[in-house]
């Protein structure tokens, strides 16, 4: 059974392009090696994006299929708030958790494995430990 996660559709535009490969959410919302299926749950509140992002605010969810495999689940915290600022779309993360999602359209993975690594290493270099 595939569980929905939904979220704002700016984060879930970040992860389809491939942008991003962290999303936050609520503390206990999933697991690792949770596979979901993604969904837009509206549009997030300007403010609430970092300047680059703000153009999809009021946007609708990106077209298409979209699933992830929750690769790692962590404290929101844990992420370095000046190393990790180019990691993520939002001002402020907030409490809840990190989540690392390998996210998949109909055609396959959305980032390449090299493309995915690269991204992953650099998030890793930015957490506290």
């Amino acid at each position: 059974m595939t569980t929905t996660l939904a979220l704002p559709n700016p984060d879930l535009r970040a992860l389809a392009s491939g942008e991003m490969i962290i999303a936050f959410v609520p503390t206990g919302t999933v697991a690792s090696g949770d596979v979901v299926t993604l969904a837009g749950s509206g549009p997030r509140s300007a403010p609430e994006l970092k300047a680059a992002y703000r153009r999809w605010a009021s946007l609708e969810a990106p077209p298409g299929n979209w699933s992830a495999t929750i690769e790692t689940v962590i404290a929101a915290t844990t992420l370095d708030p000046d190393g990790g600022q180019a990691r993520h779309v939002l001002t402020d993360p907030g409490d809840g958790d990190l989540i690392v999602l390998r996210v998949m359209s109909d055609r396959g993975p959305v980032l390449s494995d090299e493309a995915y690594a690269a991204r992953r290493a650099s998030l890793e270099a930015a957490l506290r430990s």
